[in-house]
């Protein structure tokens, strides 16, 4: 009996062995020059993007590759394959598009990891994207459209539109000159935005904070508080399924208000005409002769507006 468990126990461990191999690793470094304007793509299945900004019209792409060895049964494979990624990077520029992450041969793009240190001219626009990893993007004076399918994104003084779309993580969005989209399937949004542009933020679990808005605005949450500061421009409409929604507005705004809260309180903090029935779920009426309109819903949350 012992013989037998013995025996089991040494083929185990030989089965264990293969599996305990650490993943190659390596850095390539490539420095190149773009033309005003251009429009930087990159991709990365699994790893993080940073990129910023720089002087003059060079551009620096450091590339951190990992190949997992565990996908290999012979021990050399992943240095091979590690070695024709540092010799030959994902990168291509054709005029004034750089694309960055791309393989053109998809089984070596499967098994490869490749996070992104990247700087760019300030006029640079930028398109990223990864399946598994953050990216963060600042000083950027141009659009700049960003993607994970799980991880954080963070943005920081952009002066052009901003698109950004997470599975799941969180965004964050700091000087913002402009329009603004986010979404998020978990995670929280926060956006201070520095010049006018409309706003589009949903989270279909986490916070929104918006701050500094100037224009029109669309925010919504399946669960999770609302907390907006701003100027009204156009329509804002606020709604969350659970959660609170508190609005700040300018001491002498004007606006047409549309309240409802199944579940908690209303407070405004401005001179409001009521219209029609007054109910402690729903308030209609105008602020200061009306304006724009600001809807606000709350399935299960208090009300507020400053």
């Amino acid at each position: 009996m012992q013989a037998k468990l013995k025996l089991r126990i040494v083929t185990l461990s030989l089965l264990i062995l293969p599996m305990l191999a650490i993943a190659a690793e390596g850095t390539f470094d490539e420095r190149l020059s773009v033309p005003a304007g251009a429009m930087l793509e990159v991709d990365t299945g699994s790893g993080s993007i940073d990129i910023t900004s720089g002087p003059g019209r060079d551009v620096t792409i450091i590339g951190k590759v990992r190949v997992n060895k565990k996908s290999f049964w012979r021990r050399g494979d992943a240095d091979e394959i590690l070695q024709q990624v540092l010799d030959n990077p994902p990168i291509e520029l054709e005029g004034d598009r750089l694309v960055v992450g791309h393989f053109k041969d998809r089984g070596i793009g499967s098994r490869v990891s490749v996070s992104y240190e990247i700087v760019v001219p300030a006029d640079t626009r930028v398109a990223a994207n990864t399946g598994s990893g953050s990216i963060s993007v600042s000083d950027i004076a141009a659009p700049v459209d960003v993607g994970a399918g799980s991880g954080r994104l963070e943005l920081k003084n952009i002066g052009g539109p901003v698109s950004a779309k997470a599975g799941s993580g969180s965004i964050r969005a700091e000087g913002v000159a402009g329009e603004f989209r986010g979404n998020t399937g978990s995670g929280g949004i926060y956006l201070a935005q520095t010049s006018p542009g409309d706003v589009k933020a949903s989270s279909g679990s986490g916070s929104i904070e918006l701050v500094g808005i100037a224009g029109s605005l669309k925010a919504s949450a399946g669960s999770g508080r609302i907390k907006v500061e701003g100027q009204q421009d156009g329509d804002w409409k606020l709604g969350t399924g659970s959660g609170s929604i508190s609005v700040r507005l300018p001491g002498d705004a004007a606006f047409e208000l549309d309240a409802e809260s199944n579940s908690g309180g209303i407070t405004i903090d401005h001179p409001l005409m009521v219209q029609g029935k007054i109910s402690k779920r729903h308030i209609r009426g105008e602020v200061r002769g009306g304006g724009p309109l600001l809807k606000i819903d709350t399935g299960s949350g208090s009300v507020r507006v400053e």
